[in-house]
């Protein structure tokens, strides 16, 4: 069997070598338009993850994924993945309304518990007529989950890459699809067909370089997806929404603060998560800080790039206010990427949308959390299996994350 995967981001190649792993004798391809795997968006991923959340299947997603990182590292081969955890600060609202779901996550058996607001942080905001001015609200209590952490996209990518190499697949850089070949079910031997009568399947992909022949093709192409799928008359609820990465070094106060690691033992403080929806990543390898805010912005391709006025007017003044220690403190570093979101239910699809055309797209930000459980149910899919084996033995259906399919609301948002 010959198989294009169109798209080389942690998606993409996961799923070429979960490919390459359950039928070792095809064929099969990854075609990027970068020079090389991982130059889009996953490169540029703050690459934090958890594991807890209400869904089940999203809790699968994760935690099969991240466990399987988790047996790769203490394999020998250093992801960097540290479980410094996941510490979100809610106020008196927030605390009420996600109360009963920690109680019912924690009677679950999963770690996960309300704590005191770490050192740095000023929790009484309100105390500070400008925070009021501006809305600001005081921090009641802190929600940690310990399943969670920071890890190395890249990193992970190479693994996925060298493996995926080793069992003797192929990658393509510096090629762009254009279309897609279809070939006509039952051909009469007429020039021109598949006409728009004929049952036709999808035989490869058109490229900047030529043509390539294939059984099956599938699309992993991230923030692009939903305007590819569309231009091949495909519909799917796919937008890329811009996100930015602003770095801050850790000196002074906030260098103690960057390593207090009382919370989790793992040499940092966690993954935290402000009210207003700023996120300051630890980095502890680097001595900084990746901070950045999941604002509601358009949906589409964006021509600036990194908006020093997004630090400026939308972080800045929040950050400072909750942590005194970031005044006067500017970014020395800074990055854009974008997020393909699926703008239903902000989970991925991975789904056949017709003959021989598959898709593996719609992360929303949780592309490197939950890749290796979407690469193994893509795989399982075009290889005709009703059911994916995740990491650890757990089987879920292939039409799981079907585009039609009906999610249980996710109730653990932070």
């Amino acid at each position: 069997m010959r198989i294009v995967v169109v798209g080389a981001g942690i998606v993409g190649m996961a799923t070429a070598y979960h490919l390459k792993r359950i039928a070792p004798s095809s064929e099969v391809t990854v075609v990027d338009m970068m020079a090389g795997a991982g130059m889009g968006d996953t490169g540029r991923s703050a690459a934090a993850f958890r594991t807890i959340f209400t869904s089940r299947l999203n809790r699968l997603l994760a935690k099969t994924t991240i466990d399987f990182y988790k047996s790769v590292q203490k394999g020998g081969r250093n992801l960097s993945m540290r479980f410094v955890g996941y510490l979100f600060l809610a106020g008196e609202a927030e605390t009420a309304s996600l109360r009963p779901v920690v109680s019912e996550l924690k009677a679950m058996g999963l770690s996960i518990d309300f704590v005191d607001p770490p050192r740095g942080v000023r929790a009484k905001v309100t105390e500070d007529e400008e925070a009021r001015e501006m809305g600001l609200y005081d921090v009641e209590t802190g929600i940690l989950i310990r399943d969670a952490g920071i890890l190395d996209p890249e990193k992970v990518l190479r693994y996925y890459e060298e493996q995926f190499m080793k069992m003797g697949g192929k990658a393509v850089y510096g090629v762009k699809m254009t279309g897609l070949l279809a070939r006509p079910k039952k051909p009469l031997g007429i020039p021109g067909e598949p006409f728009a009568w004929q049952d036709y399947e999808v035989g490869g992909i058109s490229t900047s370089a030529g043509y390539i022949e294939a059984d099956a093709v599938v699309l992993a192409t991230g923030a692009w997806t939903g305007d590819l799928a569309a231009a091949l008359g495909y519909g799917l609820p796919l937008r890329p929404r811009k996100r930015q990465v602003f770095v801050v070094r850790a000196e002074g106060e906030l260098k103690a603060m960057l390593y207090d690691d009382s919370l989790t033992g793992e040499g940092s403080m966690p993954f935290l998560i402000l009210p207003r929806g700023i996120y300051i990543r630890p980095e502890p390898d680097e001595g900084n800080f990746w901070i950045g805010l999941a604002d509601r912005r358009p949906y589409g391709f964006e021509e600036t790039g990194v908006e020093e006025g997004l630090w400026r007017y939308g972080i800045y003044p929040v950050l400072s206010k909750y942590i005194p220690a970031f005044e006067g403190r500017t970014p020395h570093n800074a990055w854009h990427g974008y997020y393909d979101e699926n703008v239903v239910d902000e989970v991925a699809i991975v789904d056949k949308l017709a003959d021989g055309l598959y898709v593996a797209a719609g992360t929303s930000g949780s592309g490197i959390m939950k890749a290796d459980a979407i690469a193994r149910i893509a795989a399982a899919l075009v290889l005709g299996e009703s059911k994916a084996e995740l990491f650890g033995g757990v089987e879920v259906p292939t039409n799981a994350l079907a585009k039609n399919r009906c999610m249980e609301p996710e109730r653990l948002v932070l």
